[in-house]
């Protein structure tokens, strides 16, 4: 298979290997780094020699792919808080009263606070001041608040860090885990009252595009467009998906068009159309071509801190950024080779982010699309054209959610059966709604937005709401509580892989790694089934009630002296 012999894929996928490593053993820091030194003084030896040999030098290949998958251990081993000195979590309370923390970013607000994310910066104790660093959940009641908090503004806190409390029932969402993997190891809780906010304020792009997105937000409100609307426009270009509503959310879920909802490729990809259809003049000027590169460039990570710098969005314009390059060299830019040089540099600055759900489905779609999409396009060629551009978006559609399909049922235990007739319909609507998306935002930001085209556009979106809650509401063609664990899914990658090999490369030894990939599938669900079938009690946390649950194979028997009917209160699932 052609393009799994690209060096890119290669270094990505031992840089891949090398992060899981890094974060599933501890590593001893100094034998590691003494090694990793003497591996690429190694490595500058054989790559001298290399340059000698005629012929590929098989010793250099080994110390590289050595060499990358130790740097992807490495990444790893110093991205983590335990592996830092200068870290929070390394202080014992006696040596703290007080810390200076910088707002980062704000969270969708509970019931009870207003959520934060922060970084700690200073320690102050009766003695001394300390740097340190570290990223915290600040939690503000919403009871005590009374002034607005917004990302980059400094704050004066008292140090009492506790631990992201863990779920008290099994099977239940683990808060505390995710918030780990996002490098938020404590949580701090605090009133209004608590809280000094210092003067100075830190003046970056990032807080700048912070003020500009709270500026939009408060603008377009006051434009003719509907909540339900303003919260999908919010989602879709500015990031900001806290205003959605969990009736919305769901729809788009059971629809299979969350994507939409969450800036990504799709996304950025059409931003990219859009500004090089309105840039086309400098084509005709010298050396417009570099300008209008660069301009592009600039403008989507423009766009990027714009949308909060998420995962989804950073990916998506690193790998687009090579595109514009690519066209300035007139040279026809490798999708496959842009998406693994996007994964090895944000892997590299973030290892983190391996652990994303957005990230991982991103980067399986994509993966999917540029594989298997040409290969089910070609199954039909049709005449017409407009067949022929709805065909090529069903293939798409269909590539997209092979790809993370296993992921999905891992995940959310779910698979939308009617996605392709949300896809067939959003995607060609979407290009329209950010196109306009923009245009709506600039007019309003200059007291210019006609109220004719903002009732027109909110309309578009109320449709597509529409269209979205009437596939949602095709409940039949939703399948729920379809559980896969992590052998299953990796089983099916695997089943993936190597139906892509045989694919785009027809041979015995690609046959047999297919039909090996079929039995360990199978095994993998056998297993699952004989863990399923084993019997477990289960005494659930339930305050001033007695709950005990007794779970053979499928079934669960629950013993309760709640006083309201079990299905009212207490809807539960076999996670």
């Amino acid at each position: 298979m052609q393009f799994l012999n690209f060096t890119i894929i290669k270094l990505s996928l031992f840089l891949f290997l090398g992060i899981i490593t890094g974060f599933s053993f501890k590593i001893p820091g100094t034998a590691f780094f003494t090694f990793f030194g003497c591996l690429f003084l190694l490595f500058i030896a054989g790559f001298v020699r290399a340059r000698k040999q005629i012929f590929d030098d098989i010793f250099f290949g080994i110390i590289t792919w050595s060499l990358i998958f130790t740097l992807g251990v490495a990444t790893a081993f110093l991205h983590q808080p335990n592996n830092q000195a200068n870290h929070y979590i390394h202080l014992e309370d006696s040596e703290a009263g007080i810390m200076q923390i910088r707002i980062t970013e704000s969270l969708k607000p509970n019931l009870y606070n207003e959520p934060y994310l922060a970084e700690v910066e200073k320690i102050f104790s009766t003695e001394n001041s300390r740097a340190v660093k570290g990223k915290i959940l600040l939690s503000i009641s919403k009871d005590s608040i009374n002034k607005e908090l917004v990302p980059g503004m400094k704050l004066l806190v008292p140090y009492k860090l506790k631990n992201i409390a863990e779920p008290l029932n099994p099977y239940r969402f683990n808060y505390r885990n995710y918030m780990q993997k996002q490098r938020v190891e404590k949580q701090l809780q605090v009133g209004d009252s608590e809280i000094k906010i210092i003067n100075e304020k830190e003046e970056s792009a990032v807080s700048y595009a912070s003020k500009l997105r709270e500026k939009i937000i408060k603008k377009l409100p006051e434009t003719k467009i509907e909540k339900n609307e303003l919260a999908i426009i919010q989602a879709l270009l500015l990031g900001q998906r806290q205003d959605i509503s969990k009736e919305i959310y769901e729809e788009y879920a059971a629809a299979g068009a969350i994507h939409n909802l969450a800036v990504s490729g799709l996304h950025v990809g059409i931003i990219l159309l859009i500004l090089n259809w309105l840039f086309k003049p400098f084509n005709y000027f010298k050396n417009g071509l570099i300008f209008k590169t660069i301009l592009l460039i600039i403008l989507m990570w423009g766009f990027a801190i714009l949308a909060g710098l998420s995962p989804s969005v950073v990916r998506a314009v690193t790998m687009f950024s090579f595109i514009p390059i690519g066209m300035q060299m007139r040279r026809k830019t490798s999708v496959l080779n842009s998406l693994f040089i996007s994964l090895f540099i944000l892997l590299l600055v973030n290892p983190y982010f391996i652990f994303q759900v957005g990230f991982q489905l991103s980067y399986l779609a994509v993966f999917a699309i540029v594989t298997i999409q040409p290969k089910l396009f070609k199954l039909w060629q049709p005449k017409f054209k407009i067949t022929k551009y709805f065909w090529g978006l069903l293939s798409v559609s269909i590539a997209a959610q092979i790809g993370v399909l296993p992921l999905s049922l891992f995940y959310f235990h779910q698979f939308p059966g009617l996605f392709f007739l949300s896809n067939l319909v959003v995607l060609p609507v979407l290009g329209i709604i950010l196109g306009l998306s923009i245009l709506v935002i600039l007019l309003s930001l200059l007291n210019l937005l006609p109220n004719f085209i903002a009732e027109t556009y909110g309309k578009l979106i109320s449709l597509m709401n529409q269209f979205i809650s009437w596939v949602a509401g095709k409940e039949e063609f939703v399948f729920t509580d379809i559980h896969f664990n992590i052998w299953q899914n990796l089983s099916a990658y695997l089943l993936i892989i190597s139906f892509i090999l045989l694919l785009y490369q027809k041979s015995f030894r690609n046959l047999v790694f297919f039909l090996c990939g079929i039995l360990i599938f199978q095994n993998s669900m056998l297993y699952s089934k004989m863990q399923n079938s084993t019997s477990e009690s289960i005494v659930f946390h339930k305050p001033r009630k007695t709950m005990i649950g007794i779970q053979k194979d499928k079934k669960l028997i629950l013993y309760h002296n709640l006083a309201n009917e079990i299905q009212e209160e207490n809807p539960f699932k076999r996670l």
